[in-house]
């Protein structure tokens, strides 16, 4: 808030008898800029109009008693960083057909995260050592526990998620029907 006025209290001070001690103020937010007219005895207008409290546009002309002052608001310069590079998207693979780093795509994967599906190079992985066991391999992008990619990511047995689900499933209905064939033998 800026006070206009006659009075040495007030911070942008006229001499001028037709303004009165406390004239006006004029108020800067982010939505815009306002006078309020603080019953002067002459009054104060916008473009000639008198106002009680007003809303200032850039250029127009703001009189307080015979003094006229111009309402210069400056432009308000918007500036849109520019966005990072995108990310890759889907497996990263070498010329040999083996995985690739999700982030050095140069080098061969040695982990895969079952979690988001990316692999990465040993040099990815974060390692949660913990007291009295092995180290936890993490993801860097999900910090789900990753697996090694059998021979370090060259072709191998496929180890995804769903390869492992898959044979527990058969190993676990291979179980069922061998112990259903030896009690049917022993009836």
């Amino acid at each position: 808030m800026h006070l206009f006025g006659r009075s040495e209290t007030c911070p942008f001070r006229f001499d001028d008898g037709a303004i009165s001690s406390r004239h006006c103020e004029i108020t800067v937010t982010e939505f815009g800029v306002k006078v309020r007219d603080l019953n002067s005895s002459n009054g104060t207008t916008v473009e000639g109009h008198p106002v009680q409290e007003a809303e200032l546009k850039d250029g127009q002309r703001l009189a307080l008693g015979d003094v006229v002052l111009r309402v210069v608001i400056p432009p308000v310069h918007i500036a849109i960083p520019a966005l990072p590079e995108p990310e890759p998207v889907g497996p990263a693979v070498l010329p040999d057909g083996s995985a690739a780093c999700y982030v050095h795509r140069e080098q061969a994967a040695a982990f895969c995260c079952p979690h988001c599906g990316r692999t990465f190079c040993d040099a990815c992985v974060h390692r949660l050592r913990l007291t009295g066991g092995k180290p936890r391999l993490l993801c860097p992008a999900c910090s789900h526990l990753c697996a090694p990619l059998a021979d370090g990511g060259a072709s191998g047995p496929d180890d995804s998620v769903a390869a492992r689900v898959l044979r527990t499933i058969r190993v676990a209905f291979d179980f069922r029907s061998s112990r259903r064939g030896n009690k049917r033998g022993a009836e």
